[in-house]
């Protein structure tokens, strides 16, 4: 990366971390690693003919602060080759799904997750974050700072960027500063203690510029792969233990996502107005129809497609997602590709996939070309690659 390249990086970086931009704004770090995220191991080894999606196994990691109670939760994805992943984070604020019934006064509220997790512990919030993501997980765990701290422990020291201070304050009372506002280098125990700091009556959306800016300093810190200590289990049977999973995904590349999110404030499902968030289901599919590929659950959809993009935009391909999601196609595997960009979108498939693809998306991703598909995916329907025109489309917000 170039000097100038730097520079701008890091300028954005502070005005994220300001608040000049977006409050939710997804890491920067993600967008301009999309490429390495899409094209990764775990989505661009389905090709050929015959194929199975790849392994790409996934875990539910609680982060649990003072009194044992939820502070933060992370998705860990774990790419095909074994090593290295994708860390995506949840907002323990989110809002659980609940079906929409027609009499208001029998409508079921939404719970967050937090609370999910005070009454009904690990297996619960498992249960509901399963449900909310359509993700399955090889392994589930909580860990609490001194098994944070070990985790970390070979990162020695991590640097963030905090948009405010940040401050604790103990059951007794007691207010304890823990890091200023700006860039600074922090040892791993006060990295966990800023991760993990939640203050009486502050909201999760304060919070979210911290877990984000922790969470790239890690990746940062983590770089190409930390070594492997000989007591992980490099088996399959060792992905069950959380802190063998996460060892595995620190030991290769390392890439962040944060979930955006948006308050719930239909007075319907969040009643008391409680610190309660949506999430994306167009975002969700995309990011994990792209690093986790085999852990998606799936709903119930007739045909389930494969994404090929050759735009490396994030906005293209969610949108892309969003219009499949919206004509009641599934979306199994999401790809950023190198190849020549096609005005029409083209849809890989036999003929009669093809027309009903056609007929359900009635022109939702522009004009389409359509081919027999060579190759042939486990779980897959059909392949679409999509073309400049709808990228064009997206991008002028029609």
């Amino acid at each position: 990366m170039t000097a100038f390249r730097s520079r701008q990086l890091r300028a954005l970086r502070i005005a994220i971390a300001a608040g000049i931009a977006a409050a939710l704004t997804l890491p920067i770090g993600v967008t301009l690693a999309w490429n390495q995220l899409l094209d990764s191991r775990a989505s661009t080894s389905v090709g050929g003919a015959s194929i199975s999606i790849p392994d790409t196994p996934a875990a539910l990691i609680a982060a649990l602060g003072q009194g044992g109670q939820l502070s933060q939760l992370f998705v860990a994805t774990l790419a095909a080759d074994g090593v290295g992943g994708t860390v995506v984070m949840v907002p323990i604020g989110a809002a659980t799904e609940v079906a929409p019934v027609a009499n208001p006064k029998k409508q079921e509220v939404s719970r967050r997750l937090a609370d999910v997790f005070a009454t009904d512990g690990l297996t619960g919030l498992a249960n509901e974050v399963q449900g909310l993501l359509d993700v399955s997980f090889v392994a589930t765990g909580a860990l609490g700072r001194v098994e944070l701290i070990n985790l970390f422990a070979p990162l020695g020291g991590v640097d963030v960027l905090l948009d405010r201070e940040v401050v604790t304050v103990a059951v007794d009372g007691t207010v304890t500063k823990l890091a200023d506002a700006g860039e600074a280098l922090y040892p791993i125990d006060r990295v966990v203690d800023i991760l993990l700091a939640r203050r009486t009556n502050e909201r999760e959306s304060q919070r979210f510029a911290r877990h984000r800016e922790v969470w790239n300093g890690i990746s940062e810190r983590v770089g190409g792969g930390m070594e492997l200590p000989p007591e992980v289990d490099t088996t399959s049977a060792g992905l069950v233990d959380v802190n063998n999973f996460m060892r595995r995904v620190m030991a290769g590349t390392l890439q962040v996502w944060q979930l955006s999110a948006a308050p719930v404030l239909d007075s319907t499902l969040n009643p008391k107005r409680v610190d309660s968030y949506s999430l994306d289901r167009a975002e969700i599919t995309m990011v994990f129809a792209s690093v986790a590929p085999s852990a998606l659950v799936g709903g119930d959809f007739p045909l389930t497609v494969m994404i090929d993009s050759a735009f490396n935009d994030p906005i293209v391909s969610r949108a892309a997602v969003a219009k499949l999601l919206e004509a009641g196609i599934g979306v199994g595997v999401m790809r950023e590709v190198s190849a020549r960009e096609n005005s029409a979108t083209l849809v890989a498939a036999d003929s009669d996939t093809s027309d009903a693809i056609a007929a359900l998306l009635a022109g939702g991703l522009g004009t389409l070309d359509t081919q027999k598909w060579s190759s042939v995916v486990s779980g897959i329907d059909a392949s679409i690659t999509l073309g400049s025109e709808f990228a064009e489309l997206v991008r002028s917000g029609k």
